[in-house]
């Protein structure tokens, strides 16, 4: 088997854009690596299948495979966990593009055996009015009051991430993984991503299940990735609140239900201890004052209500299997939630 396995999830990404991403994808200087294309389109919906076949076919590493129905982000890349037997595993959006040297640079962090997952510098695809690059993110973390987000987005990059640092967890973007990592936080039914979330918040959770399981994550600054982000951070965040209505407004519903429901699921499920309660203040006032500005602003985000009742008593068993299992204490995971 290769070193690296990449996959690249699609699910109705226009042609062009897959054809960009697997052209990077394929185009790295690295020899031991193999990229699969998975299409998520369910029967009868168009796909990329001919396209891809057609323009990459004749490329040995690229390796297409047909889900057939729209598996969710969660439920394609476990797919590709499950059955590939490569030491590292990545995953990859259909619209993120890889640097050249992109692989090349990602594996170096795996040469410590604790490191168990690892992400690279993110940066949008167009630089500001002064011709500055703007970060995308540089690795997830966590605060007190337990809200992911990505280190440095929307920053200009004046190299104030260019040192290789450990970081809480990695986006879904371009994450590397350890086979042997994956494997180990591995719960039920094959369940490497969490396939009741769908989409959104699966990679902070499972960030969080392998720092329980004592593996560390590492930003990898050489390693360069380009990528818009559809869902992001609002620019300025609450200071600019009128924008931040508008931003998270400009969100489907789907999206909306998914990132509320999904981050109280990843706490449910993760959190604990001494730690957690000396927070639980903070937390509380957080979902407080979200749940106010859903009620005020993004009332329909509540008809996700039935479907997180349904979920919770099943959270709760894959907490009680995540808890058993963990080897760290809650004041070694405490300086994470910053």
């Amino acid at each position: 088997m290769p070193k690296i396995s990449i996959n690249l999830l699609n699910y109705n990404t226009p042609w062009l854009e897959i054809k960009k991403c697997l052209e990077h994808a394929l185009s790295q200087d690295f020899d031991d690596y193999e990229v699969y294309y998975m299409e998520n389109a369910s029967e009868g919906q168009p796909n990329l299948i001919a396209e891809v076949t057609e323009s990459f076919g004749s490329n040995s590493r690229l390796k297409v495979v047909n889900n057939g129905e729209n598996l969710g982000y969660a439920g394609g890349h476990n797919k590709f966990f499950k059955n590939t037997d490569s030491e590292l595993l990545m995953v990859l959006n259909p619209d993120a593009l890889l640097a050249e040297n992109f692989v090349s640079e990602i594996v170096k962090a795996f040469e410590d055996p604790l490191v168990g997952l690892a992400t690279g510098k993110m940066l949008k695809p167009t630089k500001n009015e002064k011709g500055q690059s703007i970060l995308d993110g540089t690795g997830i973390i966590i605060s007190r009051s337990r809200r992911g987000r990505e280190r440095g987005q929307l920053e200009v990059d004046h190299g104030q991430y260019n040192e290789s640092t450990e970081i809480f967890g990695v986006s879904g973007t371009a994450a590397v993984f350890r086979k042997e990592a994956l494997e180990s936080v591995k719960i039920l039914n094959d369940e490497y991503y969490d396939p009741d979330f769908f989409a959104y918040w699966e990679d902070l959770d499972i960030s969080w299940r392998m720092r329980l399981q004592g593996w560390q994550a590492r930003f990898v600054p050489n390693a360069v990735v380009i990528h818009p982000r559809a869902v992001g951070a609002s620019p300025g965040g609450l200071k600019n609140f009128f924008t931040f209505i508008k931003h998270h407004r400009s969100f489907s519903l789907n999206i909306r239900r998914w990132n509320w429901r999904n981050h109280l699921f990843t706490i449910v499920k993760n959190d604990f201890g001494w730690s957690f309660w000396k927070a639980a203040p903070l937390i509380l006032v957080r979902e407080f004052s979200m749940a106010i500005f859903i009620t005020l602003f993004s009332i329909s985000t509540w008809s996700v209500l039935p479907v997180f009742f349904k979920l919770l008593p099943k959270m709760f068993l894959k907490r009680k299997i995540i808890q058993a299992r963990r080897k760290v204490s809650s004041k070694q995971m405490e300086k994470w939630f910053v």
